[in-house]
């Protein structure tokens, strides 16, 4: 039987290179592709493990809020994994606590902080973050109606480090004359006249207890008092009593004098700042000055001359035959020549009195005390025994109103 030729297809060398690149690229594609799966598996179990491992923690450092990741197993690797030094710090937890997932670890600080309640102040070294931990750690409760200096939550850096509670409090309030009573809750003097509707001027001043100015802290039951404060430029004349010059004489007996020159006084023109309190003179501060008269000095003649004994004695009674105080009209004269008329006169130059006596003269005839502490007739008395003892010439005005 015969049977037809089947025809063979014919392989050429091309054909057999393309075979075994495709086979190649079948082949690789199948290796990355497992690499590929190796890689993810092992990233997958290193997500897994991380996850397992690492925890999400608060850090609260004085109040400041940041959440990490750690894998510290302790408190104290993890502030340590992230730089917070714990020297002179208070931690909520021991150094060898365990941290868990979503724990919040708090550090404090010790700082100084200045508390001031109703005006009492005082300095706490605290591991506080705010002005509530600051309340707390002092045991103090802000009462109804109370001002505080900031809220609770305020950090300290804020408020300087410095907390003021102001209760409600009964105070009196002085100024102008009158007083009043308050209740407030105004940690200041300055607060509290604010509140009383009482206006300070540039110049006044406050007092609250002891305490002075506006920023003064007031304690309760105090009084916050205010000084008005004027200062007002004038002019005004000073008149300086003339400078005695004493001079012996052995003419007149030893313990009398003699007004030889009354003198001048010196009168000077000045513009002064006089600054008043509560309309009192405070102080007087001479600004400028001027000079309008020089005067001149006042001359005594002071006896040197011992007295005779029966002149002593003549002085001594002289007192029982003094003229009677009806005919004392020369004295009157001789007194407004020699100070206007003022019996009670004391110029501060040594001589005293309506008739310019001495202390040294006054005693010699035996008046009592100083002459202008004496009336009028008590001066005449001493003055007729000097009259009588040493003559008219002890009153350079006598001849003036022509008594010789």
């Amino acid at each position: 039987m015969h049977h037809p030729r089947q025809n063979t297809p014919q392989t050429t060398p091309q054909d057999s290179a393309d075979a075994t690149r495709r086979r190649h690229r079948q082949t690789t594609k199948r290796v990355v592709i497992a690499l590929n799966l190796a890689v993810l598996l092992v990233l997958g179990a290193g997500v897994a493990a991380y996850g397992s491992l690492s925890k999400t923690v608060t850090l609260d450092v004085d109040g400041r809020k940041d959440t990490v990741r750690t894998f510290g197993t302790s408190v104290g690797s993890l502030l340590k994994s992230h730089d917070v030094r714990t020297k002179d710090a208070a931690v909520d937890a021991e150094p060898t606590a365990s941290v868990s997932d979503g724990d919040t670890i708090k550090v404090r600080y010790a700082k100084d902080v200045t508390v001031a309640v109703d005006g009492t102040v005082r300095r706490e070294r605290l591991h506080a973050a705010t002005v509530g931990d600051v309340l707390d750690e002092l045991d103090v409760s802000p009462r109804k109606g109370a001002e505080v200096n900031a809220a609770k939550d305020t950090r300290l850096d804020d408020t300087a480090s410095t907390v003021v509670v102001s209760n409600p409090k009964k105070l009196t309030v002085r100024a102008d004359g009158r007083k009043k009573t308050v209740t407030s809750a105004a940690p200041t003097a300055g607060e509290v006249l604010e509140e009383a509707g009482v206006r300070l001027g540039a110049a006044d001043e406050v007092r609250a207890g002891d305490a002075l100015g506006e920023a003064a802290l007031v304690k309760p039951g105090e009084r916050v008092d205010v000084v008005r404060v004027r200062m007002v430029d004038t002019a005004r004349t000073v008149r300086t009593a003339p400078q005695t010059e004493v001079r012996e004489d052995d003419t007149l007996e030893k313990g009398t004098e003699k007004v030889l020159r009354a003198g001048a006084p010196r009168v000077v023109q000045q513009k002064v700042l006089v600054t008043r309190a509560n309309g009192k003179v405070r102080s007087t501060l001479v600004l400028t000055q001027k000079v309008a008269d020089e005067g001149s000095k006042r001359v005594v003649l002071r006896g040197t001359k011992e007295p005779e004994p029966e002149e002593t004695t003549l002085a001594a009674a002289a007192p029982e035959s003094a003229p009677a105080v009806g005919d004392d009209s020369v004295w009157d004269r001789i007194a407004q020549c020699e100070s206007g008329g003022n019996w009670s006169i004391n110029t501060g130059n040594g001589y005293y009195g309506g008739l310019q006596f001495s202390a040294a003269t006054w005693h010699s005839v035996g008046g009592p005390g100083l002459p202008h502490e004496n009336s009028r007739e008590v001066q005449i008395k001493y003055a007729k025994i000097l009259q009588q003892r040493s003559g008219w010439g002890q009153w350079s005005c006598a001849a003036k109103v022509g008594v010789h």
